[in-house]
């Protein structure tokens, strides 16, 4: 009795100390989305970013991690980085917002109607926007929000 007691205190010690934890307390993503441009066959991946959770000067780059295996295959990749690196507000600044946005060819235009139902279905997570520096990921958030040029 006294060992199925002392299991469930660890247990629920653990369950209290997992429940902090918050991968994603950045909120440094403001908002993403995936354009595709039929005509052109290439995809933009775009997003809207803050520097307010972070320290000053401190350097970033946003990616697309790609892991719907249909549009890794339409792509070749399955990860995209943006062309620059960023740099976090100086000492003083108000936060500052970012754009970013690259845009890819797609190499099996064929599979575009599997690409846009694989983006838009909220229960897979296909395109994953992550911020990251040389420390490791600082935020990321899955984009579902698709629209047609």
């Amino acid at each position: 009795m006294k060992a199925s007691k002392t299991v469930m205190m660890a247990g629920l010690f653990l369950a209290i100390l997992l429940s902090g934890c918050n991968r994603n307390a950045a909120d440094m993503v403001v908002k993403g989305s995936v354009t595709v441009n039929q005509e052109a066959e290439t995809l933009t991946f775009s997003g809207v970013l803050t520097d307010e959770a972070l320290d000053p000067d401190t350097p970033f780059r946003a990616r697309f991690f790609l892991q719907g295996k249909t549009i890794k295959n339409a792509l070749g990749t399955d990860l995209i980085y943006t062309d620059k690196e960023l740099k976090s507000r100086k000492e003083g600044e108000a936060p500052k917002e970012y754009k970013v946005e690259k845009t890819v060819e797609i190499k099996k235009i064929e599979e575009i109607d599997k690409i846009i139902s694989e983006i838009e279905n909220e229960d897979k997570e296909s395109v994953t926007i992550e911020i990251v520096n040389d420390n490791g990921r600082i935020d990321d958030k899955v984009l579902h929000d698709i629209k047609k040029e």
